[in-house]
């Protein structure tokens, strides 16, 4: 069952109950499998009836059953990701001959956006100077705007979010898009807002299938990732 991590984040004016988010859990459950979405079988599915599921609605800061639904499906559409390459723990939301395209848009310009907070700023200094091996300047966004970094030309960012649900990266991605700039995001969490928010969004397998931002457990994101980042500075770039 998909499980939400950061639940006022993704419902920012609720006033839910602990036994709500299991049925919401549901719910996105049956997005993704393309399941009848009528509230009646929504209801059946769960053991409740309809107006319980009106009130839980309600308590997520929504006006109805539809209007609350329209959202889910746009932040869950079940989007088929393809495997990337020779890499069977990547996956990205596009061919690989969309993926040239990004890096040699990079390649053209030398010059990028990097931001990742945490373990993933491991991530981001190992791409900065990958990338300038290759005579590529990449700008660390970490405490910098990009309205103070920006040349006054659209730049790509390249973004890194294990939960892909950073803050900070979704100011940044706000940032880099108002700018006019393309967005390739990291992560390991399909379903999340940067799998849903990027141009170019890579999934990368963690082994565990639940975020770990604070990396106590065996975490394969970061490795992976780094991996990920040498096949495309060396395919690429």
């Amino acid at each position: 069952m998909t499980k939400i991590f950061q639940i006022d984040r993704l419902f920012p004016n609720n006033h839910l109950r602990p036994q709500d988010i299991k049925v919401i859990e549901s719910i996105i459950d049956s997005i993704t499998a393309n399941d009848n979405l009528d509230i009646r079988f929504i209801a059946k599915k769960n053991y409740l009836s309809t107006a319980s599921i009106s009130r839980l609605v309600k308590r997520a800061g929504f006006a109805n059953f539809k209007e609350f639904i329209f959202f889910l499906s746009s932040r869950y559409k079940n989007q088929p990701l393809k495997t990337y390459g020779n890499l069977p723990y990547v996956h990205c939301n596009v061919g690989n001959e969309v993926v040239a395209d990004f890096f040699q848009k990079i390649k053209l310009e030398k010059r990028t956006y990097l931001f990742g907070e945490g373990f993933c700023k491991i991530l981001v200094n190992y791409t900065y100077r990958k990338l300038l091996l290759k005579r590529i300047y990449g700008v660390d966004l970490d405490g910098v705007e990009i309205s103070i970094a920006s040349d006054q030309l659209p730049h790509t960012l390249i973004t890194f979010s294990q939960s892909g649900e950073n803050k900070n990266g979704l100011i940044k991605i706000a940032g880099c898009k108002k700018d006019g700039g393309n967005i390739i995001t990291i992560t390991a969490t399909p379903h999340s807002t940067y799998a849903n928010i990027g141009d170019l969004a890579f999934v990368v397998d963690s082994g565990s299938g639940v975020p770990d931002p604070e990396n106590t457990n065996l975490n394969y994101f970061y490795g992976n990732t780094i991996n990920l980042i040498e096949n495309i500075v060396n395919q690429y770039l």
